[in-house]
């Protein structure tokens, strides 16, 4: 497994952990972060003040990864995540795309999908 996927799961695993130890490691100083819902976040310590609020009040439960693709220095990583905030249970899937430079993660922008598929026309 290259050095990038690993770091990918790393990340995704500090999440169900609540731990963000060798946080410095995985992302560059300039990280530059958007969430599915519009949040962004730039620089190290944005990310680290987010991570840190969000593990008083939110559990991951799950953040399984069913695919990762890359190109070059860019991944695209396809998720199921599911987790507890403040007593509502939420779930949905969705894709992180990753940039890499000097072998840390440099950007992710994630995009949502509805969990539950349903076919309206079968």
């Amino acid at each position: 497994m290259d050095k990038s996927r690993m770091l990918i799961e790393h990340y995704f695993n500090m999440w169900l952990t609540k731990n963000r130890l060798n946080i410095d490691d995985i992302f560059t100083s300039t990280v530059h972060y958007v969430e599915c819902y519009g949040a962004e976040y730039y620089g190290i310590n944005e990310l680290k003040q987010w991570m840190d609020h969000k593990f008083k009040h939110q559990t991951v439960t799950q953040w399984f990864i069913e695919n990762i693709y890359h190109d070059d220095n860019i991944y695209t990583v396809e998720w199921i995540f599911a987790c507890i905030d403040r007593g509502k249970s939420f779930k949905f899937d969705g894709i992180s795309l990753i940039t890499f430079k000097d072998g840390k993660i440099a950007e992710i922008k994630e995009f949502e999908s509805k969990h539950k598929h349903y076919r309206p026309y079968k």
